[in-house]
């Protein structure tokens, strides 16, 4: 590889571009949007998470930016404590188990760290058209430009460009499940990652962000194509949380905007393999999206760049990298999406037989602790 495009600013494009250009791979970024940004709150990064950053360099930075958090609690409606676990750090040492930080903020660092190994970014770019034969591939731009590489990288997320124009139209799986992230200022008592039993089909939590902030995230059963109304997003959220008692009835009255307030409803893929289609591959949330039960589509998306970086790094040639990375990451990612799936399911059906909410997350964090 000398010459590599990747489509799509975000988690994982960018750190795909870093790993490949200290490589000393010559990479092409391009982001459809104006900016190279990230919008929404807060983001919970699992221990896996903080590994890859610890790869790429950034995580004492966004360490130094969030908030580092090394328990795992759950409380009953009424806000009594009902049971908590260690978060095993990654690097087997007393560090943090997860880290807590603002969605922008992690998107900046990465940016930055991208530019200073290389990476060329255009934005407000996007591929129109892709053809490729044995040797290289021509992406034509909306710009007018035209572009031959060796590889295609789509990183474009959920909705993306690559995987249509490449792959062909695919049908995500609707949840039935909506959610509110809410930035909240952080009560002093709140430092370890915070869930509650549900009551009904609502179901909350608490990540720390950093040392005055934190963000709040609500699920609740949503109508295919439902979306509130901005003006009702505060009456939204206080009512959902009305039956919980302790620190979400102390912090019920700190709703008060709009603006604080972030909604997004649940829909999944996992994209059968292969992954990629001669010089052309997916990743990220392109490739799989799961809903963030597991607090892990930042981490699989950053796994995903180690991987694919490395095997691209080490095979002897291209279409055995491209199959030695699907191999790594289908399995893992297709256990997120699923787990996520189910877990979404038992929130939004309370009264399922043996539904086991914190026996499954429990028994996920360890199993996503491990390599990958």
């Amino acid at each position: 590889m000398t010459r590599v495009l990747i489509v799509g600013g975000g988690i994982s494009g960018l750190a795909t571009a870093l790993l490949l250009s200290r490589q000393g791979v010559e990479v092409d970024l391009v982001e459809r949007q104006e900016r190279v940004e990230a919008l929404g709150s807060g983001i919970t990064l699992i221990g896996a998470a903080l590994r890859v950053l610890d790869t790429l360099g950034v995580y004492e930075e966004c360490l130094a930016h969030g908030f580092g958090v090394t328990d795992f609690e759950t409380y009953n409606a009424d806000g009594t404590l009902d049971s908590s676990f260690p978060l095993p750090s990654p690097f087997g040492s007393d560090g943090p188990g997860m880290l807590g930080m603002m969605r922008p903020v992690l998107h900046r660092i990465l940016l930055d760290r991208a530019a200073v190994e290389g990476t060329t970014v255009r934005t407000a770019t996007s591929p129109v058209r892709i053809e490729q034969d044995a040797d290289s591939v021509t992406v034509e731009f909306n710009t007018g430009e035209t572009g031959v590489y060796d590889l295609v990288i789509g990183a474009d997320g959920f909705r993306s460009t690559v995987r249509q124009l490449v792959f062909g139209r695919m049908t995500p799986e609707f949840q039935g499940q909506g959610i509110l992230r809410v930035v909240l200022p952080r009560p002093a008592e709140v430092t370890a990652e915070i869930q509650f039993h549900t009551v009904g089909d609502v179901f909350i939590g608490f990540t720390p962000t950093a040392s005055d902030r934190m963000y709040m995230y609500i699920t609740f059963p949503v109508e295919e194509g439902y979306r509130p109304d901005r003006a009702e997003l505060v009456e939204l959220a206080r009512k959902h949380i009305q039956p919980f008692g302790g620190v979400a009835a102390l912090i019920r009255d700190d709703i008060r905007d709009p603006e604080q307030i972030n909604y997004t409803s649940f829909e999944t893929m996992v994209v059968p393999v292969p992954w990629y289609r001669g010089r052309v591959v997916i990743t990220g949330d392109a490739a799989h999206c799961p809903t963030p039960h597991l607090a892990a589509g930042a981490a699989m998306c950053l796994e995903d760049a180690v991987a694919l970086a490395e095997e691209l790094a080490t095979a002897p040639a291209l279409e055995k990298a491209l199959n030695a990375y699907n191999d790594r990451r289908y399995p893992r990612c297709k256990f997120v999406v699923e787990t996520g799936n189910q877990l979404s399911y038992w929130q939004t059906h309370p009264d399922t037989p043996g539904a086991d909410h914190g026996g499954v997350i429990a028994a996920a964090f360890e199993k996503l602790a491990g390599p990958f």
